[in-house]
Order: structure tokens, then sequence, then C-alpha cells
């Protein structure tokens, strides 16, 4: 297959760019010019790279013209929850309109083309509970980009529905793995307690609310599914993307202090705390697995592999 990623740069853009490579498909990937030092670290990567922006439709719509993708998993996002809320403009130009311009390209230049956008967790927002929510859940977006993924995803629906757009909605809950920014609350403290193991900072660990729950899925379990959802996923169907099982932030942390093999001490900084949070993050994954698919890496295995990679770029 020949496949199209936007966002190729980011974590899961990498990943998936690789897993595609060595399923033998031909993959090509969109970013912007502002990734250059991500790109660095991939150049040797055997894909075709588009340098642009999203917002450009003139160049979207010359990229999957000149390129003809069978599959298209449109990433490119603003894509951190907490930090939606100072890059709210951003958040909406980039999730919404950008997302359009992503659909509206594919609909005109390659309308036979699948197309998956990463839909998000994030906008079940107020409408989760202690118990896993499933494909049918409502959707209550509680934060800027919840309520940008719940439209881009909305949209997808509408294009489908509409125009006949070949889509399929994977609702992806975190992922985490390696070489991803200091942005949420694993990364965080992964960076910090590898600058303490350094000697780069002292042993303190600034931390936000602990007290939450989380579905962490790894990284390369998740693109597995991505992968999974263009072969096998019903197009117009929604599919949750997560392992099934809560992770509470404190008993993360705390796992993650026993990796490192580090004594801090540990203090709440205000300005990670969010307006507004979720208690529980847990989905139900029975769709997915349905199709064949299964969480594989163990997330102490996660973290592991986290906590080494920001030792190593911290050296």
């Amino acid at each position: 297959m020949k496949v199209l990623i936007t966002g190729i740069t980011g974590m899961i853009g990498t990943h998936l760019a690789e897993y595609l490579q060595k399923q033998g498909h031909e993959v090509a990937g969109i970013s912007r010019a502002t990734s250059s030092l991500r790109m660095a670290a991939h150049r040797k990567l055997p894909y075709r790279h588009f340098a642009g922006d999203i917002l450009d439709v003139n160049f979207l719509e010359k990229t999957v013209k000149s390129f003809q993708p069978e599959w298209v998993f449109h990433l490119a996002a603003q894509a951190y929850n907490g930090q939606s809320y100072e890059a709210e403009h951003t958040t909406y130009a980039l999730n919404i309109t950008g997302a359009w311009n992503v659909y509206n390209a594919v609909l005109k230049c390659a309308p036979s083309a699948r197309m998956l956008p990463a839909c998000s967790s994030a906008a079940y927002g107020a409408a989760l509970t202690d118990d896993p929510v499933n494909e049918e859940s409502p959707l209550k977006p509680m934060t800027p980009y919840g309520v940008t993924k719940a439209a881009m995803e909305m949209m997808g629906r509408q294009f489908f529905m509409n125009y006949k757009l070949d889509v399929v909605l994977p609702r992806l809950f975190i992922h985490v793995g390696p070489n991803h920014p200091p942005l949420t609350a694993i990364q965080n403290f992964g960076r910090q307690l590898a600058a303490i193991k350094l000697g780069q900072q002292e042993p303190v660990l600034h931390v936000g609310n602990l007290s939450t729950s989380r579905d962490f899925i790894d990284v390369r379990d998740g693109v597995r599914a991505l992968a999974l959802l263009a072969e096998k996923g019903v197009a117009g169907e929604v599919y949750n993307i997560c392992v099934g099982y809560a992770w509470k932030i404190e008993d993360m942390l705390n796992l993650l202090l026993k990796i490192s093999g580090l004594t801090v001490k540990i203090e709440q900084d205000p300005a990670l705390m969010r307006p507004s949070d979720e208690k529980t993050l847990l989905g139900d994954n029975r769709k997915l697995k349905a199709l064949g698919w299964k969480p594989e890496i163990p997330f102490e295995t996660t973290l592991h592999d986290i906590y080494n990679n920001w030792l190593e770029r911290l050296r």
C-alpha cells in the first residue's frame, strides 16, 4: 500500500512509519518545516517527506495528488491536552480547520483512499466514569483539545456519510513511549528523574494531580492497532485503542521511581494543575480485540524505555 502520514515526525508518526515500512508498505509523510530538529533524527528513514502545513490547502492538494496514497493516517495536530488551554487558538486552527483541509484534499485528490484520523479519548470528557467507556458512550469533552478532537471525529463521520469517503475512526487513548516531549505526566516525570540521576536537577520532583487514573498504551502497541484498522476496520465505525486498565498517576510515579532507583522529594506545582481534569480515563477495547489485536508490551517495560530514553537524551 502507498501510505501518507501527516505529522510523521511526531512520536506516533515515527513509530507508525517504521512499523508500516517493515510490513512492506511505501510510506510518505507530511510535517512542518519547524519539525526540522525532529527530522534530523529520522533522515535515514527511507520515506518520502513533504515539508508543509496542513493549514495550506494548496500544499495539501498538491501533495495528495502527486503521491496518490491508498491509506492516509492523519496525525498532525496540536496534540497535548494540557497545553490546549495555553494554545487554544492554535489547537482549534490545527485540529479543526487543519483536519477539514486534510479530509477535503483526500476527497478531492485521492477519493478512493482509506483515511484514519487520530481521534482521541479526550472527547469523552465529562462522560467518563470509573467504568470503561465504549464506542457508544457519549462525548462530553471538557478541554479545548477534547472539543477539537470530538469535532474532528464528527467531521470524519460526516465525510463518510455525505461524500462516501472511506473513513475509519480510531479513538486513541494516551499513547506513551520513547522520543516524546515532556508535555505529559509520564514524560515530565521521566525527564525530571533522568535529570536528577545525571546531577542536572536537585532531588525534588515537581508534579501535578496524582489522584487521577489513566489508560496508558505503549505507542508500539498503538501503531499495530492503527495498521490493523487500516486493513480490517469498518468504514464509518469508531474503535477505542486502549489497554483496558487505568493506572493511578501516583502508582505510575512510584513504579517509575523504583525503576530509577532514586529517592526524591515530591512537590506539587500549581503550574502543572489543569482547570479541569477527568478523574478516570478507562477504555473498553473489546471491539478492537475482536479484529485480532491485543496489547503486548508490559507497562513496566514502557516506563523502563521512557526513563532510559531520557537518560540518553539529556547526556
